[in-house]
């Protein structure tokens, strides 16, 4: 006795959630891969900014007038904020203990406006001669 059996048409729905799961682990990798690319961009962003302007801040400690020791702050242009220190380092002197140069340390932290914690810092250190009258 031959028993024919129907031809099977579509998937069960075993078949079907197993699909269905297996779409949704690799939707779920493929996203998260692109929001860490997303993240590293953004913060990529924010490393270049900050190094562009911190250094811009740095080099000009002390070219257009005396430098005031203290800690000072602000907000640049595109929003991020910057604290500054700065203290006074050792003078280097010439014979007769007559002053020679004066010099600074400087420490520039730059933070987001919005984010998690996330800072730049750059610290430098200068060295100025003094200028000597006619005379000395």
């Amino acid at each position: 006795m031959l028993v024919r059996l129907k031809a099977r048409r579509g998937f069960s729905l075993i078949e079907s959630l197993a699909a269905f799961a297996i779409l949704a682990m690799s939707l779920g990798q493929l996203l998260n891969g692109v929001s860490g690319g997303v993240r590293n961009e953004a913060r990529a962003d924010f490393l270049l900014r900050a190094a562009r302007q911190g250094a811009a801040h740095l080099d000009s400690l002390g070219v257009e007038g005396p430098v005031s020791f203290g800690q000072t702050s602000g907000r640049y242009s595109d929003g991020l904020y910057w604290f500054l220190s700065v203290t006074p380092g050792p003078a280097a002197s010439g014979p007769g203990g007559q002053p020679l140069a004066t010099s600074f340390h400087a420490e520039l932290v730059i933070k987001k406006p919005t984010g998690f914690g996330e800072t730049f810092t750059l610290s430098t250190f200068k060295a100025k001669p003094v200028e000597l009258r006619p005379g000395q």
